[in-house]
């Protein structure tokens, strides 16, 4: 009947389908099928269609209040945990005494036992419950107990990227108490094991019939909601104040204007203010500085306006409603510090009052608004927004681009516009629940791409700060200082960071796959084991000389279509990134691969070569020699620094492994390649583990758009 039209969806925000029941995501994939193609949100800024930005976080720990509260938590759970440990003796009337955790574990594990009976060997058991089979273990080491006979030592890289001994150990008692307690005839076991429950329920875990399953919890609303967050504010408006000037158009999103669900374990801590949009709006007003800014609150049911303001704003809201030919009677009640604006008639709703509202920040009225996600998120559009504050809690994609898509609006009146979006991040990593706040920090920037300061643009939380990609989370704590100073610091170097962005120059249309290095040589680098190398080896020259070596010998082995240009960059905190500019996904990849695997741990390599080092000795004359000239009177002593793997793909056989070793001889060290699996070549590989002379620097992925 419509002659087959073609229909063409657009959306900048395709739906999350984490969380979605497989059967919607069927519905879904049935309707509209896969995404066709995708532009990137860098292609979008670059070709000049949306403003730049830059993604900041400061970071804070939660009041004193609030802390004492953790810990009492993290105590009262360390104590259950110690009565389930507790081995107890036969009673009075000679009754079987219950079976400590750790000696069920151990029996569960000698004897194969699954839920649903026996299995003859640890494969089939590893098969049938393989998280099990990895924390049994691990939890009968922490506590310094031998494994039974036929279980193997856990590896020492079992545990998978961001689990923590607590979700360790929630697989083991989650299983005793079901397993075990629950179905003891003991009233106490029974006791204990609802205890352990009410417990693991304050850190977020709920024990249910058929396992353990994430819940929210009154830690991490604590975290997620501290009224340290509230304090942040004040730091980075300030910073954002004395850079912009009247130039400033911020806002501030939260969650939620106010809110009833406290529990009555946290009562004491976190009114119905806490970490909500009223509460960040009090803070504002309580400082001079960003009292400054005339900050106005606008909710779905609630308009509330600095009292400095009050009067101009009243005046303006009239004009503005006799413009639109409104009739609404408007009045302000003078609350503690600030005014509450109410509207009388039909046409008042939140529909009119966002809308003029919106105009009168765009005027710069009111330089500061302070609202909901729900009302300042996607469709709600002001083009001079350029500070963006999330006090908010979501991870998903399409929440968190909706929100970043608030400031990236290009102003018509500053063609120089550039956005600071910054997250609010409270830690505190001595406690058990003490980083939900930092992981959702990170899993916000899991799919955003964002500027490095090494004027790339990377996905992940790596373009906030290297840092972030290489600490371990509970090493945050120690940086946040220097983090939060520099944080503030680049709020100053907008023009330099727009500049970076690179608008309306030549870019390559797809992300490229980059190797991002640190601290390679282990502490002790030395000089470059060749005649008249008179720079000793950093970071960044001996990734380039590696990454030279790579990518000849895979040209060479055909294994590459062309000899690509080969780019480094440093940045911040000795971090340096390496790619090959101008490849296609395939090779790119290939590439990346191939080098994370020459300078990345020794895993199961099948060649390894060595790398040797130059040590600069002294000599009598040395020592008495002016330093210009006592160099050239020094003496050079060769080591063997470290045991490289070659890559896989060039180890496949020694024809392969020989033309990598002709370039590694080239750029970076003499030596041969040895075959690692049995002989010579098995000893050495050994040798080098047990003295350390293996890669230890962190290595890491990265997709980085140019």
């Amino acid at each position: 009947m419509l002659d087959d039209p073609v229909v063409v969806g657009l959306t900048a925000t395709p739906p999350d389908r984490d969380g979605k029941a497989p059967v919607d995501v069927r519905r879904y994939d049935e309707f509209f099928g896969p995404i066709d193609y995708e532009t990137p949100l860098p292609a979008v800024v670059k070709d000049g269609f949306l403003a730049p930005y830059q993604d900041l976080a400061y970071f804070v720990r939660p009041t004193a209040d609030e802390l004492s509260y953790l810990a009492t938590t993290d105590r009262e759970f360390a104590r259950v945990v110690d009565d389930l440990c507790r081995a107890e003796p036969i009673d009075s009337q000679g009754q079987q005494a219950r079976e400590s955790l750790p000696d069920w574990v151990l029996r569960v594990l000698a004897e194969r036992r699954l839920p649903t009976g026996t299995v003859k060997d640890w494969t089939s058991f590893e098969h049938r419950d393989p998280e099990f089979a990895r924390c049994g273990p691990l939890f009968l080491r922490s506590r310094g107990l031998p494994l039974p006979d036929g279980v193997p030592d856990p590896a020492p890289h079992v545990n998978p990227v961001g689990d923590s001994q607590l979700d360790r150990l929630i697989v083991v008692v989650d299983r005793y108490v079901r397993h075990h307690l629950l179905r003891s005839p003991r009233p106490t076991d029974h006791e204990l094991a609802e205890r352990a429950i009410a417990r693991l329920r304050l850190l977020g875990v709920q024990i249910t019939e058929t396992g353990a399953q994430a819940c929210d919890s009154p830690v991490n609303r604590v975290m997620a909601y501290s009224r340290a967050k509230t304090q942040a504010l004040l730091a980075i408006l300030k910073a954002e104040s004395s850079v912009l000037g009247e130039q400033i158009r911020a806002i501030v999103v939260a969650d939620y204007e106010k809110t009833s669900a406290v529990t009555a374990e946290i009562g004491h801590l976190l009114d119905e203010e806490a970490g909500g949009a009223i509460a960040a709006f009090r803070a504002l007003l309580s400082d001079p500085q960003t009292d400054a800014l005339d900050p106005v609150l606008v909710t779905g049911s609630t308009v509330l306006v600095d009292d400095d303001l009050a009067e101009r704003f009243l005046e303006k809201c009239r004009e503005w409603l006799g413009r639109e030919g409104l009739s609404i009677g408007l009045s302000c009640t003078q609350q503690d510090g600030f005014h509450v604006l109410t509207g009388e008639g039909q046409a008042w709703c939140p529909r009119v009052y966002v809308r003029m509202i919106t105009e009168l920040f765009q005027q710069g009225v009111t330089r500061c608004l302070v609202g909901t996600r729900g009302l300042l998120g996607e469709g709600w559009d002001a083009p001079k927004v350029n500070v963006l504050v999330s006090l908010t809690a979501v991870t998903t994609s399409m929440s968190v681009n909706q929100l970043h898509g608030r400031s990236v609006r290009l102003d018509p009146d500053d063609p120089e516009k550039l956005a600071d979006n910054w997250d609010v991040v409270c830690i505190a990593p001595e406690f058990t629940k003490g980083l939900e706040d930092y992981h959702r920090f990170t899993a916000r920037h899991e799919t955003i791409y964002g500027l490095t300061d090494d004027g790339a643009i990377e996905k992940g939380v790596g373009h906030v700060h290297a840092a972030f990609t290489e600490l371990k989370p509970e090493g945050i704590e120690g940086a946040v200082e220097v983090l939060n100073m520099e944080m503030l610091a680049r709020v100053g170097r907008r023009a330099r960071c727009r500049e970076q962005w690179r608008i309306g120059q030549p870019y390559h249309p797809k992300p490229i796959r980059a190797i991002e290095m640190h601290d390679l040589g282990g502490g002790k680098i030395g000089f470059p084991p060749f005649v008249r190398s008179d720079q000793p080896w950093s970071d960044k020259s001996l990734a380039t000389a590696v990454g030279n070596a790579v990518l000849n010998a895979l040209v060479e082995a055909g294994l590459l279509r062309e000899h690509y240009p080969l780019r480094t960059g440093e940045r911040a905190g000795g971090y340096v990134r390496l790619f090959i500019e101008n490849a296609d996904e395939a090779d790119g990849a290939l590439f990346a691969e191939s080098l994370h695997e020459a300078l990345g741990p020794l895993e199961n390599p099948r060649y390894v070569i060595p790398r040797f080092s130059d040590d600069v000795c002294d000599t009598w004359l040395s020592k008495i020699m002016p330093e210009i000239v006592a160099r050239y009177f020094q003496r050079r002593r060769r080591r063997m620094a470290m045991l490289h793997a070659v890559p896989s793909v060039l180890a496949r056989n020694k024809d392969l492994a020989a033309i990598y070793a002709r370039h590694w001889n080239q750029h970076v060290s003499p030596g041969q390649v040895v075959y690692a699996y049995q002989g010579e070549g098995e000893r050495v590989l050994d040798q080098a583990r047990q003295s350390g002379q293996i890669p230890q620097g962190t290595i890491r992925d990265k997709d980085i758009f140019l």
